[in-house]
């Protein structure tokens, strides 16, 4: 589990990430040497970008975690973990594709590969920066609070897509071949689709450690929003024209939220059976991210900033899941224990005892992941994540109208993928 791998005192945080960071500079030399709403006049245009860059945390690392911290991210390469990767390991807390993942498939019909990935490399199509346990807030934010620490903020990322420029354009003097092999060429940089999806962890962890109640969790929405805000202001003032910025899933319907805070009282939740108090949250950080769009596209004419509605399209199949052929749209298909089929005592991936009872979940999962919004109680699932995809890349749930204006087709992949 997430926050349980990554709980670190304050001393041990300082000596992580100041060798984290080492390691990241000595990273790029060993890996890259051999080889919403607002105003509609934002110009939407055909789907024909030559590399994606991702920004967030486990809802979008794609191997960035593992590379750093193979033992304690280990549950992200094994079983359940990926069983829609029957060739090799996922490097994914979900059972297939996370929505990064179909969206690189959607504009350039190839993957993205992590930033920290040191056994072939290909970053010709783009680099995922996304990493797990990653805030939007600066890690130096997390340091009071005993119960989480991370290095993998956002600020922490966009040095990271600094540092890639600069590798890009020592090869592009140094060596074409390596370029022309597994790199993008430096011009790209400007004409590239940047997505960022952030955010999530600053909220999930601070409720699901007990780090913050409920009220308190919505006190930070601002300076939530405000981290994201400059991520994108920094890309734009980097050179990126093209931006995808999405918002974040109703936390009250996610199953390990619904199971930690369980009410007694049926007012608490609304129709769809989520809890409402904890809705708050994300109706305020997608509405003050959604303001800010606004803002960002007035203050940026020449930049394309999309605002990507991933809350619509949750609550849309909630109210409707048969439509989305989703059986259980409210319990982790990867879990166990409770109406929601979540324990915070033995989590998808590890084994452990509850109660009296041993409890293998490195091979238990449901019968029909496709039915399923979540995947482990914590993350969405491949369904979902196609879904949202689908729709972004079709126009739908996206401002500025016609979104990304493509033609998904994900009946093609990589054989290697």
């Amino acid at each position: 589990m997430v926050s349980e791998l990554m709980r670190r005192d304050s001393g041990d945080m300082e000596q992580n990430l100041m060798r984290f960071r080492a390691a990241m500079s000595m990273v790029f030399w060993i890996v890259l040497f051999p080889v919403i709403q607002g105003s509609m006049a934002v110009t939407v245009k055909n789907c024909s970008y030559p590399a994606v860059y991702s920004f967030g945390d486990s809802l979008s690392d794609v191997g960035n975690s593992i590379a750093a911290f193979p033992v304690q991210f280990a549950n992200a390469e094994l079983p359940p973990n990926g069983i829609l990767f029957p060739t090799h390991a996922a490097d994914r807390f979900c059972d297939g594709k996370l929505l990064i993942d179909f969206l690189a498939f959607g504009v350039r019909r190839r993957p993205i590969y992590p930033v920290l990935r040191g056994i072939s490399p290909d970053f010709t199509y783009g680099v995922s920066f996304a990493a797990s346990g990653g805030t939007a807030r600066a890690s130096s934010t997390w340091k009071r609070y005993a119960g989480f620490n991370s290095p993998f903020s956002l600020d922490v990322q966009f040095e990271w897509l600094e540092r890639t420029k600069v590798r890009y354009s020592y090869y592009e003097r140094q060596d074409p071949v390596i370029v022309v092999q597994s790199l993008p060429t430096l011009a790209t940089l400007n004409s590239s689709l940047y997505v960022v999806y952030a955010g999530y962890q600053d909220y999930f962890f601070s409720l699901y450690d007990s780090v913050l109640s409920p009220r308190e969790t919505l006190s930070i929405v601002g300076s939530v929003v405000d981290a994201v805000v400059e991520l994108v202001e920094n890309v734009i003032e980097f050179g990126g024209i093209d931006l995808l910025v999405i918002n974040l899933p109703p936390l009250g319907c996610i199953p390990a939220m619904l199971t930690l805070f369980l009410e007694s009282t049926p007012d608490s939740y609304d129709s769809r059976g989520c809890l409402k108090e904890l809705n708050k949250i994300t109706t305020a950080h997608n509405a003050q991210l959604g303001d800010a769009m606004i803002t960002l596209r007035a203050k940026y004419p020449t930049a394309n900033l999309y605002y990507g509605d991933l809350h619509g399209v949750y609550t849309d199949i909630l109210s409707s899941p048969k439509s989305y052929n989703i059986t259980q749209p409210l319990k982790a298909c990867c879990g166990v224990g409770g109406y929601y089929n979540f324990d915070k005592k033995v989590t998808c991936g590890n084994t452990g005892v509850i109660g009296n009872e041993f409890v293998n979940l490195t091979e238990t999962y449901c019968a029909n992941p496709a039915g399923y919004l979540s995947w482990d109680g914590i993350h969405t699932s491949n369904a979902l994540n196609k879904a949202v995809a689908t729709d972004f890349l079709s126009g739908k749930h996206i401002t500025p109208d016609g979104g990304l204006n493509c033609s998904p087709d994900f009946t093609f992949w990589d054989a290697s993928f």
